[in-house]
């Protein structure tokens, strides 16, 4: 098994796999507040249905061996996936929000290309599944299905199977259903389509027309024009200043000090940020396939340095860690665009780990999105579902 090295393990508290955020920062924070997940009412005006949906939280919860995953879009995935570094199948069903939210499945590997004509549930050969009109992603070789008719008779096959698998010997892959019935009660539930006719888990005859449609994701404000770039020297002179004036706070990180054999200074950066500020990453941690760096907005003229908690999504407690988005991992920043960057891998093969990124509008940095998956067992590698995302 590949364990995550000793910077992600520092950046993971409370058991996490990668770096995580709180919502701290009160002028940073994103505007959406929860809701809860209440039925809809079956009357429905017209301009109702055709109005965007209320304000959504983020929704990421474990089901057994499936887990859940909306975005404040209210679309949603139900991933079944292990969690112990075996590459077994992939079972991901997707779905957007409101009446006509469109729907996909797909089942794959990390590494190999499906043949639907070795579909087994619990171990018994199965033609009503293996019959289901599966196409190939050119990409990835996993099987998908987009139509919605053949998704139900999926769901209704193996809704209270044990175990979906693929291949033979030892090209046999599988996963297990346990919490794929929750999952979907659950995401029919967030979405607010329970008893409708093309609910998930539980059909009924309440109006689809019930269903909210998608709510208004929020738009970011436009990034300043970006100064002229930094001189190589420059660059090492900012970062060096804060390594200096903030070397109290680099050793309550409990950050990697410079050493003749390994200078972990040469992954230290800067960039011009406004006309008055440019952005400082200091390295703290280094392993074999990330760098974890404190970020700093350090003043031009007298070097004083603010160290940045960046915003994360609201009511991800159980996500992200509690100590906040003081630390990011592989970071990078896009003058041109305001673009700050995040990207944590739980382990090298890139199969689970969270992404993010902000935009920087001359004043503070807004969440612009974010993807996490916490569960390592072989799912093609950045293929995170989304938690947040904007208009952008």
């Amino acid at each position: 098994m590949i364990r995550p090295t000793r910077a992600l393990l520092s950046l993971f508290a409370t058991a996490l796999l990668v770096a995580g955020c709180s919502n701290d920062s009160a002028s940073n924070a994103p505007t959406a507040a929860p809701v809860s997940p209440d039925t809809a009412s079956d009357a429905v005006t017209p301009s109702a249905a055709t109005a965007p949906g209320p304000a959504a939280a983020p929704l990421y919860r474990e089901l057994r061996d499936f887990l859940v995953a909306c975005d404040n879009g209210r679309h949603c995935e139900a991933i079944g996936v292990a969690d112990d570094a075996r590459f077994g199948l992939t079972l991901r069903l997707s779905r957007g929000a409101g009446p006509d939210g469109a729907q996909r499945v797909r089942l794959g590997t990390y590494d190999g290309r499906m043949d639907p004509a070795t579909l087994q549930l619990d171990g018994q050969a199965s033609a009503p599944l293996r019959g289901l009109p599966w196409r190939s992603d050119t990409d990835t070789g996993a099987l998908v299905l987009d139509d919605p008719a053949a998704i139900a008779e999926l769901i209704a096959r193996v809704r209270n199977g044990a175990r979906l698998s693929s291949g033979a010997g030892n090209a046999r892959a599988e996963v297990s259903l346990a919490g794929l019935a929750a999952a979907l009660l659950l995401i029919d539930d967030h979405q607010q389509r329970l008893d409708t006719p093309e609910a998930w888990a539980r059909p009924g005859e309440r109006s689809a027309a019930a269903v909210p449609r998608a709510p208004s994701l929020p738009r970011l404000p436009p990034a300043p024009a970006p100064p002229p770039s930094l001189t190589g020297e420059e660059v090492r002179t900012f970062a060096d200043r804060v390594r200096e004036r903030q070397a109290d706070a680099l050793r309550a990180r409990d950050c990697d000090a410079p050493r003749d054999a390994y200078d972990i200074r040469r992954h230290d950066d800067a960039h011009p940020l406004d006309a008055d500020h440019v952005l400082v990453f200091v390295a703290c941690y280094s392993g074999a396939y990330q760098t974890a760096s404190m970020p700093f907005r350090v003043a031009r003229a007298d070097g004083a340095a603010e160290a940045l908690v960046l915003p994360s999504p609201p009511g991800l407690d159980a996500v992200v860690a509690a100590s906040g988005f003081t630390l990011l991992t592989n970071a990078g920043y896009v003058p041109a665009t305001g673009t700050l960057s995040h990207l944590a891998k739980g382990r090298g093969l890139g199969d689970c780990g969270e992404a993010a990124t902000w935009r920087y509008d001359g004043q503070a940095f807004h969440l612009a999105s974010y993807a996490a998956l916490r569960r390592c067992g072989g799912a093609a590698p950045g293929d995170w579902p989304s938690l947040w995302r904007t208009a952008d």
